[in-house]
C-alpha cells in the first residue's frame, strides 16, 4: 500500500455506468453489466462506429467529503488503455455534495482492444492543488472488439451438482470442495457443489445484507475458474501456435494482464519460455485471474462491510 503524506478519503467511492450510446444510438442495456462492471461494445454488430458516449455516476461518502481538510474538489472520470497508451480525463459535474455525473466520450481511433474506465477525486490539500484524495473502488472495462472469434462451444458453462451424489461419480474426489472446473471437455464447465452447506443459498440470495459476502465468494470462484482455464489452455500451446477454440480465447484475454508490456504473440512466446522456468508466472496468472474476476473490488467491499459491522456492534 502506498502511504501518502496527506489525508485521503476513507469511505467508498463507487462508479456506475448507467447507459451507453454508439454514434448517438442507444446501446442495449443488457450490454452494460453492473455486476461484472463491463460495457460490452464488442457484442454490437457494427464495426465502423467512431464514438461511444458513456453516462456515468460517481458517489462518495457525503459526510466525510464535507468535513475533510479539502477544498477546490473535482471529480474526474478517466479512460485508459495500456496497449495504446491512450488516456482521456473528463471532469464530471457535481449534482450535490458526494454525487457527480456526466458523459465520457470514447473515440474509436484512440482505443484499440479494451479500455479501463475509472474515476478519482482531486482537491487542494495542505495548500497544494490537484492532489488525488480518492479513487473508485471498482473500475469498469469497456470491451471494444472480440479478442478472438467465438462461438457457443467456447463459453464457460456453469452447473449445480451434488459432488457426493451417486449420479456424479467423477466429482466424488472433490465432494468436500465448494466448486470445481472441468477443462478436458470441448466446452469447459464450472461445477458448483449443491451439497456444500449454504453455498447455493448464499450465491442465489437477493438480501442486501448478504451482498458483500455473496459478491466476494462469487469473485473468488471466478478467479479460481480463470486460473484453471488459463493453466489448461497453456498446456495446449505448442511451438508458439495459438491453440484455437476456447483455449485461445482464454489465452488472448488473460495474456494481456499476465504480460502487459507485450503483444499477444510475444506474450504467447514468453508463456512458453516461462513454462520451463516458472519464476513468477504463477503470481502473474493469479493476478490476471483476479483482475478478470474483479476480485480486489469485491474483496475490498467485503472487508469494508466487516469493518462497518464491527464498528456498529461496539
Amino acid at each position: 500500500m502506498r502511504v501518502l503524506p496527506y489525508r485521503v478519503v476513507l469511505g467508498e467511492i463507487s462508479l456506475t455506468v448507467e447507459a451507453a450510446r454508439l454514434d448517438g444510438l442507444a446501446v442495449p442495456y443488457e450490454l452494460v453489466s453492473g455486476r461484472r462492471h463491463v460495457v460490452a461494445l464488442h457484442h454490437v454488430e457494427r464495426a465502423d462506429w467512431w464514438s461511444a458516449v458513456l453516462s456515468v455516476v460517481v458517489e462518495g461518502p457525503e459526510s466525510e467529503l464535507s468535513s475533510g481538510p479539502w477544498s477546490n474538489m473535482a471529480c474526474l472520470a478517466t479512460l485508459t488503455e495500456r496497449r495504446t497508451r491512450a488516456h482521456v480525463a473528463t471532469r464530471l459535474r457535481m449534482d450535490r455534495p458526494g454525487l457527480w455525473s456526466g458523459e465520457v466520450e470514447l473515440s474509436r481511433d484512440r482505443f484499440d482492444l479494451r479500455a479501463e474506465l475509472s474515476a478519482c477525486l482531486v482537491a487542494k490539500v495542505d495548500g497544494i492543488l490537484g492532489r488525488r484524495i480518492a479513487t473508485a473502488d471498482s473500475p469498469w472495462t469497456v470491451d471494444l472488439r472480440p479478442r478472438s472469434p467465438t462461438h457457443q462451444g467456447e463459453r464457460l458453462i456453469t452447473r449445480w451438482a451434488d459432488f457426493g451424489s451417486p449420479d456424479n461419480p467423477l466429482l466424488h474426489p472433490y465432494k468436500s470442495d465448494p466448486w470445481s472446473v472441468e477443462t478436458n471437455a470441448e466446452t469447459p464447465v464450472l461445477y458448483l457443489n449443491s451439497g456444500f452447506e449454504g453455498l447455493r443459498a448464499l450465491l442465489e440470495s437477493t438480501r442486501p445484507a448478504e451482498r458483500a459476502v455473496r459478491d466476494s465468494v462469487a469473485a473468488q470462484i471466478a478467479s479460481d475458474a480463470w486460473s484453471g482455464l488459463f493453466q489448461a489452455a497453456a498446456g495446449q500451446v505448442e511451438n508458439a501456435h495459438w491453440p484455437g477454440g476456447w483455449q485461445e480465447s482464454v489465452l488472448r484475454r488473460m495474456l494481456f494482464d499476465v504480460f502487459p508490456d507485450r503483444s499477444p504473440d510475444d506474450g504467447l512466446r514468453e508463456l512458453i519460455r516461462r513454462r520451463e522456468d516458472s519464476g513468477d508466472l504463477h503470481a502473474r496468472v493469479r493476478h490476471a485471474a483476479a483482475k478478470q474476476a474483479r476480485l480486489p473490488g469485491a474483496l475490498g467491499t467485503f472487508i469494508r462491510t466487516l469493518r462497518r459491522t464491527g464498528q456498529e456492534s461496539t
